[in-house]
Protein backbone atom coordinates (compact mmCIF):
# COMPACT_ATOMS: atom_id res chain seq x y z
CA UNK A 1 0.00 0.00 0.00
CA UNK A 2 2.83 2.40 0.90
CA UNK A 3 4.59 1.61 -2.40
CA UNK A 4 1.36 2.42 -4.27
CA UNK A 5 1.11 5.93 -2.80
CA UNK A 6 4.83 6.57 -3.16
CA UNK A 7 4.31 5.71 -6.83
CA UNK A 8 1.43 8.21 -6.89
CA UNK A 9 3.74 10.80 -5.34
CA UNK A 10 6.35 10.06 -8.02
CA UNK A 11 3.69 10.60 -10.70
CA UNK A 12 2.59 13.90 -9.13
CA UNK A 13 6.15 15.15 -8.84
CA UNK A 14 6.68 14.05 -12.43
CA UNK A 15 3.63 16.09 -13.45
CA UNK A 16 5.13 19.08 -11.63
CA UNK A 17 8.27 18.95 -13.75
CA UNK A 18 6.41 18.12 -16.96
CA UNK A 19 4.24 21.20 -16.40
CA UNK A 20 7.28 23.36 -15.67
CA UNK A 21 9.01 21.87 -18.73
CA UNK A 22 6.00 22.74 -20.90
CA UNK A 23 6.24 26.33 -19.71
CA UNK A 24 9.99 26.42 -20.46
CA UNK A 25 9.35 25.14 -23.99
CA UNK A 26 6.66 27.79 -24.48
CA UNK A 27 9.31 30.45 -23.83
CA UNK A 28 10.64 29.77 -27.35
CA UNK A 29 7.32 30.81 -28.91
CA UNK A 30 7.13 34.41 -30.12
CA UNK A 31 3.73 34.82 -28.44
CA UNK A 32 4.84 33.32 -25.11
CA UNK A 33 4.17 36.50 -23.13
CA UNK A 34 0.63 36.78 -24.50
CA UNK A 35 -0.05 33.10 -23.79
CA UNK A 36 1.29 33.54 -20.26
CA UNK A 37 -1.09 36.43 -19.64
CA UNK A 38 -4.07 34.36 -20.84
CA UNK A 39 -3.06 31.36 -18.71
CA UNK A 40 -2.66 33.64 -15.70
CA UNK A 41 -6.09 35.18 -16.32
CA UNK A 42 -7.84 31.83 -16.68
CA UNK A 43 -5.88 30.22 -13.81
CA UNK A 44 -6.44 32.95 -11.22
CA UNK A 45 -9.82 34.31 -12.28
CA UNK A 46 -11.67 31.09 -13.15
CA UNK A 47 -9.92 27.83 -12.22
CA UNK A 48 -8.50 28.79 -8.82
CA UNK A 49 -11.75 30.31 -7.41
CA UNK A 50 -13.72 27.22 -8.51
CA UNK A 51 -11.06 24.93 -7.03
CA UNK A 52 -11.24 26.77 -3.70
CA UNK A 53 -15.01 26.30 -3.61
CA UNK A 54 -14.49 22.55 -4.10
CA UNK A 55 -11.80 22.44 -1.38
CA UNK A 56 -14.10 24.06 1.17
CA UNK A 57 -17.07 21.83 0.28
CA UNK A 58 -14.91 18.72 0.79
CA UNK A 59 -13.86 19.55 4.36
CA UNK A 60 -15.82 16.85 6.15
CA UNK A 61 -16.15 18.09 9.74
CA UNK A 62 -14.59 20.35 12.35
CA UNK A 63 -15.56 18.31 15.40
CA UNK A 64 -13.11 15.40 15.61
CA UNK A 65 -9.87 17.43 15.64
CA UNK A 66 -9.25 20.76 17.38
CA UNK A 67 -9.56 23.25 14.53
CA UNK A 68 -7.94 26.14 16.41
CA UNK A 69 -4.81 24.17 17.32
CA UNK A 70 -4.30 23.11 13.72
CA UNK A 71 -4.95 26.65 12.48
CA UNK A 72 -2.32 27.88 14.95
CA UNK A 73 0.18 25.35 13.61
CA UNK A 74 -0.55 26.47 10.03
CA UNK A 75 0.01 30.10 11.05
CA UNK A 76 3.24 29.17 12.82
CA UNK A 77 4.45 27.18 9.81
CA UNK A 78 3.86 30.28 7.73
CA UNK A 79 5.20 33.00 10.02
CA UNK A 80 8.40 31.37 11.36
CA UNK A 81 10.04 30.84 7.92
CA UNK A 82 9.00 34.37 6.91
CA UNK A 83 10.53 35.89 10.05
CA UNK A 84 13.71 33.88 9.48
CA UNK A 85 13.85 35.06 5.87
CA UNK A 86 13.20 38.68 6.87
CA UNK A 87 16.05 38.57 9.42
CA UNK A 88 18.41 37.19 6.77
CA UNK A 89 17.34 39.89 4.30
CA UNK A 90 17.94 42.57 6.94
CA UNK A 91 21.39 41.14 7.59
CA UNK A 92 22.17 41.28 3.87
CA UNK A 93 20.96 44.89 3.63
CA UNK A 94 23.20 45.91 6.54
CA UNK A 95 26.14 44.17 4.84
CA UNK A 96 25.43 46.04 1.57
CA UNK A 97 25.18 49.36 3.39
CA UNK A 98 28.49 48.80 5.22
CA UNK A 99 30.23 47.83 1.99
CA UNK A 100 28.94 50.93 0.22
CA UNK A 101 29.93 53.15 3.14
CA UNK A 102 33.45 51.69 3.28
CA UNK A 103 33.86 52.57 -0.40
CA UNK A 104 32.86 56.16 0.36
CA UNK A 105 29.63 55.87 -1.61
CA UNK A 106 27.48 57.68 0.95
CA UNK A 107 24.64 58.38 -1.46
CA UNK A 108 23.96 54.68 -2.05
CA UNK A 109 24.98 53.46 1.43
CA UNK A 110 21.33 52.76 2.24
CA UNK A 111 20.76 50.61 -0.88
CA UNK A 112 18.35 47.80 -0.12
CA UNK A 113 17.00 44.67 -1.74
CA UNK A 114 14.02 45.51 -3.97
CA UNK A 115 10.48 45.21 -2.64
CA UNK A 116 9.58 42.79 -5.45
CA UNK A 117 12.44 40.46 -4.43
CA UNK A 118 11.53 40.69 -0.74
CA UNK A 119 7.93 39.79 -1.52
CA UNK A 120 9.01 36.83 -3.66
CA UNK A 121 11.38 35.54 -0.95
CA UNK A 122 8.90 35.93 1.90
CA UNK A 123 5.95 34.31 0.13
CA UNK A 124 8.08 31.44 -1.19
CA UNK A 125 9.43 30.82 2.31
CA UNK A 126 6.06 30.91 4.05
CA UNK A 127 3.43 29.52 1.69
CA UNK A 128 4.19 25.82 1.28
CA UNK A 129 2.65 23.16 -0.96
CA UNK A 130 0.02 21.89 1.50
CA UNK A 131 -1.89 19.72 -1.01
CA UNK A 132 -0.20 18.34 -4.14
CA UNK A 133 3.10 17.32 -2.57
CA UNK A 134 2.20 16.09 0.97
CA UNK A 135 -1.15 14.31 0.51
CA UNK A 136 0.22 11.22 -1.33
CA UNK A 137 2.92 10.93 1.38
CA UNK A 138 0.31 11.19 4.14
CA UNK A 139 -1.88 8.53 2.54
CA UNK A 140 1.14 6.30 1.97
CA UNK A 141 2.34 6.47 5.58
CA UNK A 142 -0.97 6.19 7.45
CA UNK A 143 -2.71 2.80 7.54
CA UNK A 144 -6.26 2.54 6.16
CA UNK A 145 -8.02 2.65 9.53
CA UNK A 146 -6.27 5.93 10.48
CA UNK A 147 -6.47 7.77 7.18
CA UNK A 148 -9.84 9.47 7.82
CA UNK A 149 -8.61 11.26 10.95
CA UNK A 150 -5.18 12.00 9.49
CA UNK A 151 -6.59 13.43 6.27
CA UNK A 152 -9.06 15.50 8.27
CA UNK A 153 -6.15 17.16 10.11
CA UNK A 154 -4.32 17.65 6.81
CA UNK A 155 -7.43 19.16 5.21
CA UNK A 156 -7.90 21.59 8.10
CA UNK A 157 -4.25 22.63 7.78
CA UNK A 158 -4.79 23.14 4.04
CA UNK A 159 -7.93 25.17 4.80
CA UNK A 160 -6.04 27.44 7.22
CA UNK A 161 -3.20 27.83 4.71
CA UNK A 162 -5.75 28.75 2.01
CA UNK A 163 -7.35 31.42 4.20
CA UNK A 164 -3.92 32.84 5.05
CA UNK A 165 -2.87 32.78 1.38
CA UNK A 166 -5.93 34.76 0.31
CA UNK A 167 -5.76 37.27 3.14
CA UNK A 168 -2.21 37.84 4.40
CA UNK A 169 -0.75 36.60 1.10
CA UNK A 170 -2.83 39.01 -0.97
CA UNK A 171 -1.96 41.89 1.36
CA UNK A 172 1.74 41.04 0.94
CA UNK A 173 1.30 40.92 -2.83
CA UNK A 174 -0.23 44.39 -2.82
CA UNK A 175 2.40 45.76 -0.41
CA UNK A 176 5.52 44.29 -2.01
CA UNK A 177 4.35 44.12 -5.61
CA UNK A 178 1.84 46.52 -7.13
CA UNK A 179 2.32 48.95 -4.22
CA UNK A 180 6.12 48.88 -4.28
CA UNK A 181 6.61 51.72 -6.79
CA UNK A 182 8.54 54.54 -5.08
CA UNK A 183 6.26 57.41 -4.07
CA UNK A 184 3.05 55.39 -4.56
CA UNK A 185 0.58 55.21 -1.72
CA UNK A 186 -2.63 53.28 -1.16
CA UNK A 187 -5.28 53.93 1.42
CA UNK A 188 -6.36 51.16 3.78
CA UNK A 189 -9.69 51.10 1.95
CA UNK A 190 -8.01 50.48 -1.42
CA UNK A 191 -5.86 47.72 0.04
CA UNK A 192 -8.91 46.02 1.60
CA UNK A 193 -10.86 46.41 -1.64
CA UNK A 194 -8.02 44.83 -3.61
CA UNK A 195 -7.82 41.99 -1.08
CA UNK A 196 -11.58 41.24 -1.08
CA UNK A 197 -12.03 41.59 -4.85
CA UNK A 198 -9.07 39.31 -5.65
CA UNK A 199 -10.81 36.41 -7.52
CA UNK A 200 -9.38 33.51 -5.42
CA UNK A 201 -10.47 35.37 -2.27
CA UNK A 202 -14.00 35.62 -3.69
CA UNK A 203 -13.90 31.86 -4.39
CA UNK A 204 -12.76 31.24 -0.81
CA UNK A 205 -15.60 33.36 0.61
CA UNK A 206 -18.20 31.61 -1.57
CA UNK A 207 -16.78 28.23 -0.55
CA UNK A 208 -17.04 29.13 3.14
CA UNK A 209 -20.63 30.33 2.74
CA UNK A 210 -21.64 27.19 0.85
CA UNK A 211 -19.83 24.93 3.33
CA UNK A 212 -21.69 26.35 6.31
CA UNK A 213 -25.07 26.60 4.55
CA UNK A 214 -25.29 23.48 2.35
CA UNK A 215 -22.86 21.37 4.42
CA UNK A 216 -20.32 18.72 3.44
CA UNK A 217 -20.66 17.16 -0.04
CA UNK A 218 -20.76 13.39 0.53
CA UNK A 219 -18.85 11.59 -2.23
CA UNK A 220 -19.54 8.07 -0.98
CA UNK A 221 -22.42 7.42 -3.38
CA UNK A 222 -21.82 6.38 -6.97
CA UNK A 223 -23.31 9.57 -8.42
CA UNK A 224 -21.34 11.90 -6.18
CA UNK A 225 -18.25 9.76 -6.57
CA UNK A 226 -18.24 10.54 -10.29
CA UNK A 227 -18.49 14.21 -9.35
CA UNK A 228 -15.49 13.70 -7.08
CA UNK A 229 -13.49 12.17 -9.96
CA UNK A 230 -14.39 15.19 -12.11
CA UNK A 231 -13.25 17.46 -9.26
CA UNK A 232 -9.91 15.62 -9.10
CA UNK A 233 -9.42 16.13 -12.84
CA UNK A 234 -10.31 19.81 -12.48
CA UNK A 235 -7.87 20.14 -9.56
CA UNK A 236 -5.06 18.59 -11.61
CA UNK A 237 -5.88 20.84 -14.59
CA UNK A 238 -5.60 23.87 -12.30
CA UNK A 239 -2.25 22.63 -11.05
CA UNK A 240 -0.96 22.19 -14.62
CA UNK A 241 -1.93 25.78 -15.47
CA UNK A 242 -0.03 27.04 -12.41
CA UNK A 243 2.97 24.88 -13.40
CA UNK A 244 3.08 26.30 -16.92
CA UNK A 245 3.22 29.77 -15.37
CA UNK A 246 6.20 28.60 -13.29
CA UNK A 247 7.93 27.31 -16.43
CA UNK A 248 7.28 30.51 -18.39
CA UNK A 249 9.11 32.50 -15.69
CA UNK A 250 11.89 29.97 -15.03
CA UNK A 251 15.53 30.38 -15.98
CA UNK A 252 17.88 27.63 -14.80
CA UNK A 253 20.57 29.13 -12.55
CA UNK A 254 24.05 29.38 -14.02
CA UNK A 255 26.91 27.57 -12.28
CA UNK A 256 28.00 30.64 -10.30
CA UNK A 257 24.37 31.49 -9.35
CA UNK A 258 23.94 28.33 -7.27
CA UNK A 259 26.07 29.99 -4.60
CA UNK A 260 24.02 33.19 -4.54
CA UNK A 261 22.91 34.26 -1.09
CA UNK A 262 19.30 34.63 -2.20
CA UNK A 263 18.99 30.91 -3.07
CA UNK A 264 20.75 29.89 0.15
CA UNK A 265 18.35 32.15 2.07
CA UNK A 266 15.42 30.49 0.36
CA UNK A 267 16.53 26.96 1.26
CA UNK A 268 17.43 27.91 4.84
CA UNK A 269 14.22 29.87 5.43
CA UNK A 270 11.77 27.31 4.01
CA UNK A 271 13.27 24.17 5.52
CA UNK A 272 15.07 25.67 8.53
CA UNK A 273 11.93 27.61 9.40
CA UNK A 274 9.89 24.46 8.80
CA UNK A 275 12.02 22.50 11.26
CA UNK A 276 11.54 25.20 13.90
CA UNK A 277 7.79 25.23 13.20
CA UNK A 278 7.30 21.49 13.76
CA UNK A 279 8.75 21.56 17.30
CA UNK A 280 5.47 22.78 18.89
CA UNK A 281 3.53 20.10 16.98
CA UNK A 282 5.12 17.43 19.19
CA UNK A 283 3.64 19.07 22.30
CA UNK A 284 0.13 20.14 21.26
CA UNK A 285 -2.74 17.99 22.66
CA UNK A 286 -3.93 16.30 19.48
CA UNK A 287 -3.71 12.60 18.50
CA UNK A 288 -0.44 11.31 17.03
CA UNK A 289 -2.29 10.40 13.84
CA UNK A 290 -3.06 14.12 13.37
CA UNK A 291 0.48 15.27 14.15
CA UNK A 292 2.12 13.25 11.37
CA UNK A 293 0.25 15.01 8.50
CA UNK A 294 0.97 18.43 10.01
CA UNK A 295 4.70 17.68 10.13
CA UNK A 296 4.69 16.54 6.50
CA UNK A 297 2.82 19.65 5.35
CA UNK A 298 4.99 22.04 7.37
CA UNK A 299 8.15 20.62 5.75
CA UNK A 300 6.77 20.76 2.18
CA UNK A 301 8.45 22.85 -0.58
CA UNK A 302 6.95 26.17 -1.78
CA UNK A 303 3.44 26.15 -3.25
CA UNK A 304 3.18 26.01 -7.03
CA UNK A 305 0.59 28.83 -6.91
CA UNK A 306 3.29 31.21 -5.60
CA UNK A 307 4.45 31.76 -9.17
CA UNK A 308 0.99 32.82 -10.39
CA UNK A 309 0.59 35.16 -7.43
CA UNK A 310 4.05 36.63 -8.08
CA UNK A 311 3.13 37.29 -11.71
CA UNK A 312 -0.23 38.79 -10.76
CA UNK A 313 1.19 41.13 -8.11
CA UNK A 314 4.40 41.91 -10.03
CA UNK A 315 6.77 40.29 -7.56
CA UNK A 316 10.04 38.71 -8.73
CA UNK A 317 8.70 35.94 -10.99
CA UNK A 318 12.09 34.48 -11.88
CA UNK A 319 13.17 34.12 -8.28
CA UNK A 320 9.82 32.61 -7.28
CA UNK A 321 9.94 29.99 -10.05
CA UNK A 322 13.51 29.05 -9.12
CA UNK A 323 12.53 28.61 -5.49
CA UNK A 324 9.64 26.31 -6.44
CA UNK A 325 11.71 24.09 -8.75
CA UNK A 326 14.93 23.93 -6.73
CA UNK A 327 13.32 23.56 -3.29
CA UNK A 328 11.03 20.80 -4.61
CA UNK A 329 14.13 18.90 -5.78
CA UNK A 330 15.74 19.36 -2.35
CA UNK A 331 12.55 18.16 -0.62
CA UNK A 332 12.59 15.01 -2.77
CA UNK A 333 16.25 14.33 -1.96
CA UNK A 334 15.52 14.33 1.78
CA UNK A 335 12.09 12.64 1.47
CA UNK A 336 13.32 9.07 2.21
CA UNK A 337 14.96 10.20 5.47
CA UNK A 338 11.82 12.15 6.38
CA UNK A 339 9.60 9.08 5.82
CA UNK A 340 11.91 6.87 7.92
CA UNK A 341 11.82 9.37 10.80
CA UNK A 342 8.05 9.77 10.61
CA UNK A 343 7.47 6.01 10.57
CA UNK A 344 9.76 5.69 13.61
CA UNK A 345 7.96 8.57 15.34
CA UNK A 346 4.55 7.10 14.53
CA UNK A 347 5.47 3.51 15.39
CA UNK A 348 3.02 3.41 18.38
CA UNK A 349 0.07 3.71 15.98
CA UNK A 350 1.51 2.56 12.66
Amino acid sequence: MVIHYLFELAIRVGVIYVGIGAGILLQRWSKADQVGKWILFVGLNIFTPLLLILVFLNIETFTDVNWWLIASMALLGLIVPMILNRLLIKREEISIAKKKASMGDEEDSTEKISMAQKGAELTSSGFMNALFFPFPIIIGILPDHLQAEGLLAASLYLLAQTILRNSLGVYMGIHYGTNSIPGSKRSVFKILRGLILFPPTIGMIIGLILRFTTGFVDTSTNVNNSINVAADIFRDATMVLMLIIVGLSFRFPKKEEWKEKVLIRGVFSRFGGGLLSIVPIFFIPIPLVAKIPLIIQTMAPPAVANSAYAKYFQLDELLTSRFIAILTIIALIFLPAEIVLLVWFGSPIL
